[in-house]
């Protein structure tokens, strides 16, 4: 029985169940880039070697893993292809995605680079190149062995895990709907989920063809990249980077979506300014193809150059207000303060300030003072790691409701967003202060001028792990049968009646979740017909 269960969650076509598949995958990832992280906080907490011995090399390996798994392990499967198969289909109407044997695939295929990436990190001394694996750190002359292989050949894993995804979630919206509806009339979730399908078609062969370079640098003689035999590391940095900035926005454009969704489920009227909002998102994505360059001010650039790019950075401020500005109407439009309009407000708040910080590096004579310092590190933690996990949160929190039919603790939700501010606040406010005063990021020990922001940060992560273990607690109270069981017997035989660990539960009504099941009844009864007709 066990196999049997074992075997249909492996081979299933299912998108309700491998977008459950996905964001357990993206959870369990995301937890250990977390233990990384506060693995590396445990050596900053204070002065001089804490925990790895003066080890920089595993510091290293650890910067370089934390940042993959978080990207492309955790945020990227999450928002995008795990609620993509969770509220695609609903939103849309239809029973089922485009593909779904490709859609199987690319699951397992985030297993295997999750494996491929931890495993290289513990292959001779591991990559410690960053997340950017840039030349001349990323050749055999710095990183003799086969560490560096086994983390490409674990990126390109995980860039077709995201191709199959956005393929199938693209052609699902663009052409799998209901003719009899129009796609203005949806929620904005498949709109923002198609453009970054477009967005990832663009991008991720661009990542492939830069690392497949690097990797025949390293193993079959080609020079792309050696200086000495006339090749050009600033050409990686220009390919990684076409690849790297979009990528900012594949993360946070479906986040956009599921902000905008958990609006117009709470709004009195319909979403302001959808059509707006819609080409806002267009337009974030296409500009955001063209700013490449202000990762890569240090190079020497021209000035020229240095102003377009800076200008063009600047451009893109314009459709995100139009969205933060209605986001905004959306909000005094909310008839209560639903725990799901909380992490909406966390969530403009740390976007905001993340994009406050960007306006600051997008100028040229800025970046050149601050590149490489922890200013660089809280900003785009807070556009990312704050930004995006709250509407990750947001999400999760509109799908569990949607597949256990039952809502978490209002109260214990509202603990959570608030703490999780204050932690993540405690965590990368301080990476500001102590960017601004010079400290470089990728270094373990900080002099003794910076002991203050760097102990608030690592006060932060210990909040933060409080925050996490609520969420579970919430997350598995609300989900357990056995409590779903015992709460409707508790409220048929004593209404007045809550004995429980968290009170205030409550189930969905008939409609929504006749909504959320249509697909599973559809399949079902299909699969009812085959079994008859045998």
């Amino acid at each position: 029985m066990h196999l049997e269960a074992i075997a249909s969650v492996v081979w299933t076509t299912n998108a309700k169940l491998i977008g459950c598949v996905y964001l357990s995958w993206s959870i369990a990832f995301g937890v250990s880039g977390l233990l990384m992280s506060w693995i590396m906080r445990a050596e900053l907490c204070g002065l001089s070697e804490q925990v790895l011995f003066g080890d920089h090399q595993l510091y290293n390996v650890l910067t370089t893993t934390h940042g993959i798994l978080m990207l492309f392990y955790f945020i990227m499967p999450g928002v995008m292809s795990g609620l993509g198969n969770l509220l695609v289909p609903i939103q849309l109407g239809v029973p089922e995605l485009m593909f779904p044997k490709v859609n199987n695939v690319g699951t397992w295929l985030l297993v295997d680079g999750y494996l491929l990436l931890v495993g290289s990190s513990w292959v001779d001394e591991g990559a410690g190149t960053a997340w950017t694996v840039y030349p001349p750190l990323s050749m055999t002359a710095s990183h003799g062995g086969v560490s560096v292989d086994t983390f490409i050949v674990s990126l390109h894993a995980a860039g077709l895990s995201s191709l199959t995804g956005a393929i199938n979630l693209m052609v699902t919206c663009c052409y799998a709907r209901r003719t009899h509806s129009c796609v203005l009339q949806s929620s904005l979730y498949p709109w923002s989920v198609a453009i970054t399908g477009a967005l990832l078609v663009g991008i991720i062969p661009v990542l492939a063809g830069a690392i497949t370079m690097l990797l025949t640098d390293r193993n079959t003689g080609t020079v792309f990249y050696d200086v000495v035999a006339g090749g050009d590391p600033v050409m990686y940095e220009h390919l990684f980077w076409v690849f790297g900035h979009p990528e900012v926005y594949v993360i946070i454009l479906p986040v956009f979506g599921l902000v905008s969704h958990s609006l117009h489920r709470g709004g009195l009227f319909s979403l302001y300014n959808m059509l707006g909002m819609v080409y806002a998102m267009i337009a974030i994505a296409v500009v955001g193809y063209f700013v490449w360059a202000h990762h890569m001010f240090t190079v020497g650039l021209d000035v020229d150059t240095r102003v377009y790019f800076s200008s063009a950075t600047l451009l893109i401020a314009l459709p995100t207000s139009i969205k933060v500005f209605s986001w905004m109407v959306g909000l005094r439009r909310m008839a209560l303060a639903s725990s799901a309009a909380w992490y909406v407000v966390a969530f403009l708040l740390m976007f905001l300030l993340g994009g406050v910080t960007g306006l600051v590096l997008a100028n040229s004579e800025v970046d050149l003072v601050m590149h490489d310092s922890y200013y660089v590190v809280a900003h785009f933690h807070y556009v990312l790691s704050l930004g995006a996990v709250f509407g990750l949160l947001n999400g999760v929190l509109s799908c569990h409701e949607l597949c256990s039919g039952y809502r978490s603790a209002a109260w214990l939700l509202r603990v959570q967003v608030v703490l999780l501010v204050w932690g993540t606040t405690c965590i990368f406010w301080g990476m500001h202060l102590s960017g601004t005063l010079g400290l470089s990021r990728r270094v373990p020990d900080a002099p003794d001028g910076y002991l203050g922001t760097v102990v608030s940060t690592t006060c932060g992560i210990l909040v933060v792990l409080l925050v996490v273990a609520l969420l579970l607690c919430a997350s598995l109270e609300a989900s357990l049968w056995d409590t779903q069981q015992l709460r409707a017997t508790t409220r048929s035989t004593n209404p007045g009646m809550h004995n429980h660990m968290l009170s205030g539960m409550h189930s969905l009504d008939h409609a929504t979740r006749g909504q959320l099941m249509l697909h599973t009844c559809v399949s079902t009864s299909h699969r009812a017909s085959m079994h008859l007709e045998e």
